[in-house]
């Protein structure tokens, strides 16, 4: 029996079957020419799409289902830690609820039929992007803190004024040898 649990709550379903599916976009790159050429338009998240059988003596569960599909946080949708034989093998850690669910009686087992689907949040490539741009912004943060300000100096063909010029002590010292050589 396929248990699924999310933020450790198991949801008491029977018959549970979960079909994980993913959508991995890609569009026609060659219009109305014969060609195969298509651009990726990267991987989206996992589906697990969850069905199986309430008791209509377990109503309790039906309407825990309930209250978990429209629980939101921050005015979003909540999303669930979810502990699940199928979403582990996957390497999916975290789910919300999208789409439709679906209760439909079935009479001669009293039951009802419950379906719905979790998609994915923060899967395991989305996750890998984030570290690639916070990498890539810390790289560019790096540069810019290490270098200073240049100043334009202008040239002395266009300015009238003489440049004031500053040695340090070993120039001057260099300069006083080269004068008593000569």
């Amino acid at each position: 029996m396929t248990q699924i649990a999310l933020d450790g709550q198991i949801l008491e379903i029977n018959s549970t079957r979960v079909s994980p599916s993913v959508e991995i976009r890609e569009e026609d790159m060659t219009g109305q020419a014969s060609g195969t050429d298509g651009s990726e338009q990267g991987d989206k998240g996992i589906v697990l799409a969850v069905s199986g059988l309430v008791s209509f003596k377990r109503a309790r569960v039906l309407k825990q289902l309930m209250k978990l599909s429209r629980a939101t946080e921050n005015g979003r949708r909540k999303v669930y830690r979810i502990g699940n034989e199928t979403a582990k093998t996957l390497t999916v850690r975290q789910v919300r609820f999208v789409g439709q669910i679906s209760a439909d009686e079935q009479e001669k087992l009293m039951a009802w039929k419950v379906s719905f689907r979790l998609r994915e949040y923060l899967s395991v490539t989305e996750a890998k992007q984030q570290k690639e741009q916070a990498k890539a912004q810390e790289l560019t943060v790096q540069t810019t803190e290490n270098t200073t300000a240049a100043t334009a100096k202008s040239h002395a063909a266009v300015t009238s004024e003489t440049a004031q010029v500053t040695q340090t002590s070993f120039e001057a010292a260099l300069i006083q040898k080269e004068s008593q050589l000569a």
